[in-house]
């Protein structure tokens, strides 16, 4: 691995909306017969009770596109930064989508790999700021977890 990034296959991922569109089409998950993107999963969620209040998703949601490929697994939802740093990069290595809560708990951003040689480097896929990177230790407050296959 040396001094080269550890960049995974981009898992395009659900969260806060930007974050979780990605997430299924990484995965070959068809929203309806439509591509999956932000937009596509806008639309689902506004259709299908996937909001709550004004824009807050609800990730219990997302397994309603295709139940049988997308679990909103127990162990999803975390407000803080309390799974180990090796935990992250297990389960990008095995293609699970992660997605940090950064920016004091207003924004998230799947994360689709770590610097090698400074681990604590998130690369992130970002598409709402122009940004590639939040560190583990110090923008990271929360995460949410998705399991699909």
């Amino acid at each position: 691995m040396g001094d080269r990034p550890q960049l995974l296959p981009l898992l395009y991922a659900p969260t806060a909306l930007p974050c979780c569109g990605p997430a299924p089409a990484g995965k070959n998950i068809t929203i309806g017969r439509n591509a999956s993107n932000p937009s596509t999963l806008n639309y689902f969620l506004q259709t299908h009770n996937g909001y709550v209040g004004d824009n807050d998703m609800d990730e219990a949601a997302v397994p309603a596109i295709d139940p049988a490929r997308i679990q909103w697994p127990a162990d999803g939802m975390h407000t803080t930064n309390d799974i180990p740093l090796a935990t992250i990069q297990g389960y990008l290595k095995a293609g699970r989508p992660v997605i940090a809560w950064v920016m004091d708990k207003q924004h998230f951003v799947l994360v689709i790999g770590w610097d090698a040689a400074t681990p604590d480097t998130l690369y992130i896929n970002d598409p709402g700021f122009n940004r590639a990177t939040y560190s583990y230790s110090n923008d990271v407050v929360g995460w949410r977890l998705f399991d699909m296959e």
